[in-house]
């Protein structure tokens, strides 16, 4: 089957609870070798949002943290005109560059993932040639919150036992072939060759939406498969205020999805996608 490893991020802003991250996090310690955790541009006077909860996290030596602060943020996408606070595909890139696993899953701070042995049997049934996107499904953060955080095993066994396969449809663009399922960003698994190959997700994307579905393409036009898988269930913390599309009051600037969907056809990172050529120091919790 081989190792698996998670890349993730966020930052410290409100915008996504403590105990949001902190039970997706256990999720992945637990089901995943590596679990590598970017925390990009958080406000100086706040601090990484891991440091929030440290305490609270279990020190297994698998959760790599690194800190990308305001001024190296600054320094890195200076030239860039309104980024987004945080920048997805440049802090993806850079978890996947350093991620160590054979197979590694680009997912959201929003996931609870599955249980080990049933991640583990899919892996070891996985096509390295295929790129595979999960449909997610629901989860209350609302109806998590009564019953206790800490009880967020206990709630996904319910849901396991209760919840089916969503198959929303997906379409960006006329000719979008590759949104195989709604919010096909919220868990992308591949062999590392594969991310490797494709370059990573492209790091011109700087703003919001369709870089998931873009990635997708490449996988294509590098001449793989793309697969969407139903039955391996995750679970996507519901947001208030957010639309089952992605669409949120924080997503200010979008990315044009003509560009980077139907017309796209060739990536435009170069070989030092994911900051291979800086040293990024790190601590493993």
């Amino acid at each position: 089957m081989g190792t698996k490893g998670v890349i993730v991020g966020g930052r410290n802003d409100n915008h996504k609870e403590d105990d949001r991250i902190l039970t997706c996090l256990e999720s992945m310690i637990e089901a995943f070798d590596e679990v590598w955790f970017c925390d990009w541009n958080s406000p100086k006077d706040k601090g990484p949002v891991l440091w929030n909860f440290k305490d609270k996290l279990p020190k297994t030596g698998k959760l790599h943290h690194v800190i990308i602060s305001e001024e190296t943020s600054k320094y890195l996408t200076s030239s860039i005109p309104n980024i987004s606070p945080y920048a997805f595909v440049l802090a993806s890139n850079l978890l996947i560059r350093r991620c160590t696993t054979d197979w590694i899953v680009s997912t959201t701070i929003d996931i609870i993932m599955p249980k080990k042995e049933p991640l583990d049997d899919f892996i070891s049934k996985a096509n390295k040639n295929t790129f595979y996107t999960v449909s997610r499904r629901d989860a209350d953060y609302l109806e998590l919150e009564k019953i206790g955080f800490n009880n967020w095993r206990k709630y996904r066994d319910e849901l396991d036992s209760k919840s089916s396969p969503m198959y929303w449809p997906a379409k960006v663009t006329p000719n979008d072939n590759y949104s195989l399922v709604n919010c096909c960003g919220d868990f992308q698994l591949a062999h590392r060759d594969i991310w490797n190959k494709v370059k990573g997700f492209e790091e011109q994307m700087v703003y919001s939406c369709f870089n998931d579905t873009n990635i997708q393409k490449k996988a294509v036009l590098n001449g793989f498969n793309l697969e969407a898988e139903f039955d391996l269930p995750i679970y996507h913390l519901s947001h208030t205020g957010m639309g089952n599309d992605g669409s949120h009051p924080s997503k200010q600037n979008y990315n044009d999805p003509w560009d980077w969907v139907e017309w796209f056809e060739e990536s435009q990172n170069d070989d030092n996608w994911g900051f291979a050529n800086i040293e990024i120091e790190h601590e493993i919790i």
